[in-house]
């Protein structure tokens, strides 16, 4: 429930966040010359903005969905809201940091995953899709043809934001690992930085150790992003919004 819940979430604020950051930076805040010559710093901003506010939503699902995994025969038959009431309880019978601090515990690190990945994700599916159309002008005449670039541009995109973002995902759960082992071995120590866990993780298991398992990762963004992009598009044309209604064009005339 909390996997699928997650998604939904997911689906139904970051696309819509998206293009409605980017509309607010590109059409209502920004000059038209100015929002032109920035477009890629645009996308990068909407995206990030929009990963933000998926991360509210995602942050108590993940926490949820993590239970379930490490424990199901006590948090299966609970259900989403009932597994959710635990953690909230948990927080303030046990670490006294309150129902909100226990279910959004996993908020820094959640938030820094998706703002690298949703930032580039983005990006980088915009322009496959304006590098795919300078090629093959005649792509943009049919819908399924459309939606296939849509496909594509979304597997590239999902493949180059997984690259990206492997590093900080692998030194973030690294991070949580070591604390979780020091929590249980010592009650409570200090922190690990992520800089102080990125030199941890490469003294103890080398470079290579921070794309440990970007290979399935990888296939799996891919897969997932391109689906989501051809719902992205159908779902805009549906509503009948066309990427020129989010889209500045700077004209000069002489």
């Amino acid at each position: 429930q909390a996997t699928l819940a997650g998604y939904f979430w997911y689906g139904l604020s970051v696309y819509p966040s998206y293009a409605y950051f980017k509309r607010l930076l590109g059409l209502d805040l920004l000059p038209t010359d100015l929002a032109v010559a920035n477009a890629n710093n645009i996308a990068l901003l909407a995206g990030a903005l929009a990963a933000v506010i998926a991360s509210l939503g995602l942050t108590p699902l993940e926490a949820a969905r993590i239970r379930v995994v490490a424990d199901p025969l006590k948090y299966k038959p609970l259900g989403l809201i009932g597994t959710l009431g635990v953690i909230a309880s948990e927080g303030e019978r046990v670490g006294g940091v309150g129902r909100w601090g226990a279910l959004y515990a996993g908020l820094p690190s959640l938030m820094t995953r998706q703002v690298i990945f949703g930032s580039v994700k983005f990006l980088a599916f915009e322009r496959a899709c304006e590098f795919i159309y300078s090629m093959w002008p005649v792509l943009r005449d049919a819908t399924w043809t459309a939606l296939t670039v849509s496909l594509v541009a979304g597997a590239f995109s999902g493949a180059l934001s997984s690259l990206v973002s492997q590093p900080a995902d692998a030194v973030l759960t690294y991070v949580a690992a070591r604390e979780k082992s020091n929590d249980l071995d010592t009650n409570g120590s200090q922190g690990l930085g992520v800089l102080e866990g990125s030199r941890l993780m490469i003294e103890e298991s080398g470079f290579s150790s921070l794309f440990r398992g970007f290979g399935s990762r990888c296939v799996w963004a891919a897969a997932i992003i391109a689906g989501q992009f051809v719902l992205y598009d159908l779902f805009r044309n549906f509503f009948g919004v066309t990427s020129q209604d989010l889209s500045q064009v700077f004209e000069i005339t002489l």
